[in-house]
C-alpha cells in the first residue's frame, strides 16, 4: 500500500449545525442579503471504494483547487473525510447561483474529475442547505486569514511496484516527486534524490512507492545535502536493498556517518553502474554561505548533476543550482530532469528558458514543483502552464505524474 504523505489535509466529521457554520465562514464579504437567497449551497455525501481511496482524494483535490481558481461563480469546493471511516467523503460546494453551477458542470477539470473516478465511487447523495445569519458569518470572516494562494500541484498519483523493477529492452523514467527520479535502463535501476517519507514540511502528493516497496537499486544518487533530496529517512529505508550511494565527495562524508555504503566523487569525475555511465555535472547551489551561523564554508564542488548515457539515450539530472555556462554546453541530452523554479539559488525562469533554448528538442522532464505545501517558498511553486506559454516547442514539457512511466528516446529517433 502506498504510503500517506499528505500532511496538509482537513480530517473533519461534522454534524449538521456545525457544517452550517462552515458555510457561514467560508461565506465572502462581498455577498450581501440579497446574493444570499440566490446562492447556491451544497454538501456531496460520497462513499469511496477502499482500494481507489488515495487516487480519489488527490484527484478531488485538483478538482477542488481548479475549480475555486478558475470559476468566478465558484465560492468554495472544500472537501472533508470522517476521521474514522475516511472512505465517507462530504464536499462543501458553494456557488454564486444556479447558473454559476450548471456552468461549473461543464468545465474540463469538472468532467475530466466525473470521468477519472467514476468507477471509484460507492454511492453519492447530494444535499441542498441554506446559509443561517448571513452577517454574523461575514464579521466571523474578516477576522480569518486570507486565503491561501495559489500552488500549481501535479495530477493524481500512479503507484508503481515490483514489476517496474524488471529488466526489459528500454530504458523507463518515474517521476517520484520534488527532484527525485526512478530510472530502470534495460534493468538497472537507480534512483535520484528520492524523497519518499520523512520530510519536515507538508507535502501535496502521495509517495508512488512506499521505499519498503522497492525490490532492489543498483545504486542511488544524491545531487546535495538538502534534506528535500538527501532524505536520510528515505535512504534509511532504501539503504538494505541499495548496492551503494554515488555523490560529491562532501554528501559522502554525511552518508558514511548514516552508515551507508558510499563512494564521493568530484565534479567531472565519471563512474559505472552496470552498462549506465554517469558523470558529475557542476552545480551553484551553496546558499548555506549566506548564514552567519552556519557550521562550515560550504563549496559549490559539494552539489553536482548528472549525465546518464543509458543505452536508449542520455539524461541530464540538474540538481540544484544557479545558471552556470556549463550548463549550457553540455553534450546534447534526451531528456532534463528539468528545475524551473523561479528562485535566486536554483536557474530562475529566465535561466530555465535559457537553458531550454541551448536543447531546443530535448524533452523537458518537470521537476523540483508541485511538492511542497509552502505557497511562498519559490523553489517549490513552478507552474507548468506559465512554463509552456514561454518555452519554445512546448509539446517537450512533460508534466509527468509522480509514478508515470515515461520510456526514454534517442532525439534521433525522434
Amino acid at each position: 500500500m502506498t504510503k500517506n504523505i499528505i500532511k496538509n489535509r482537513i480530517c473533519l466529521n461534522y454534524p449538521i449545525w456545525a457544517i452550517r457554520v462552515i458555510v457561514m465562514l467560508l461565506c465572502m464579504n462581498n455577498i450581501a442579503h440579497a446574493q444570499q437567497q440566490e446562492m447556491m449551497v451544497r454538501i456531496s455525501e460520497i462513499e469511496i471504494l477502499p482500494q481507489h481511496l488515495e487516487e480519489y482524494k488527490a484527484i478531488l483535490k485538483e478538482e477542488a483547487e481548479a475549480s475555486v481558481r478558475l470559476e468566478e461563480g465558484v465560492i468554495a469546493i472544500f472537501p472533508m473525510f470522517q476521521k474514522d471511516n475516511p472512505t465517507q467523503v462530504r464536499i462543501l460546494e458553494m456557488y454564486k447561483d444556479n447558473e454559476a453551477y450548471q456552468s461549473h458542470l461543464k468545465t474540463e477539470h469538472f468532467l475530466k474529475y466525473k470521468t477519472m473516478t467514476l468507477q471509484m465511487v460507492k454511492s453519492l447523495k447530494l444535499v441542498d442547505m441554506d446559509a443561517l445569519d448571513m452577517e454574523t458569518a461575514v464579521q466571523i470572516f474578516n477576522k480569518m486569514p486570507a486565503n491561501k494562494k495559489y500552488q500549481a500541484t501535479p495530477p493524481a498519483p500512479k503507484p508503481f511496484g515490483a514489476e517496474a523493477f524488471q529488466k526489459s529492452d528500454e530504458t523507463v523514467i518515474r517521476w517520484m516527486g520534488n527532484g527525485g527520479f526512478f530510472i530502470n535502463s534495460r534493468g538497472t535501476t537507480l534512483m535520484v534524490d528520492p524523497l519518499l517519507e520523512g520530510f519536515d514540511m507538508p507535502v501535496l502528493f502521495n509517495a508512488p512507492i512506499d521505499p519498503k516497496e522497492v525490490p532492489h537499486l543498483d545504486a542511488v544518487l544524491i545531487t546535495h545535502s538538502d534534506n528535500d533530496h538527501y532524505s536520510i529517512p528515505t535512504l534509511k529505508e532504501l539503504s538494505p536493498v541499495t548496492e551503494i550511494y554515488h555523490s560529491t565527495v562532501y554528501v559522502d562524508t554525511l552518508m558514511k556517518n548514516e552508515g551507508f555504503t558510499s563512494k564521493g566523487h568530484s565534479i567531472g569525475d565519471s563512474f559505472k553502474v552496470g552498462k549506465v555511465k554517469i558523470t558529475l555535472t557542476p552545480a551553484d547551489h551553496d546558499w548555506q554561505n549566506e548564514d552567519p551561523n552556519r557550521t562550515r564554508n560550504f563549496a559549490k564542488e559539494d552539489c553536482a548533476g548528472f549525465l546518464i548515457e543509458t543505452a536508449d539515450g542520455t539524461i541530464w539530472a540538474q540538481g540544484d543550482s544557479r545558471l552556470l555556462p556549463e550548463h549550457l554546453n553540455l553534450p546534447v541530452p534526451d531528456a532534463i530532469f528539468f528545475d524551473f523554479s523561479d528562485n535566486e539559488w536554483h536557474f530562475t525562469l529566465e535561466g530555465a528558458l535559457k537553458i531550454a533554448e541551448a536543447y531546443p528538442d530535448t524533452p523537458l522532464l518537470l521537476s523540483h514543483w508541485g511538492t511542497v505545501d509552502a505557497p511562498d517558498f519559490t523553489p517549490f511553486n513552478a507552474d507548468p502552464e506559465k512554463l509552456k506559454s514561454l518555452v519554445k516547442n512546448p509539446e517537450r514539457v512533460i508534466v509527468l505524474a509522480p509514478g508515470e512511466a515515461y520510456t526514454l528516446t534517442p532525439l534521433k529517433k525522434k
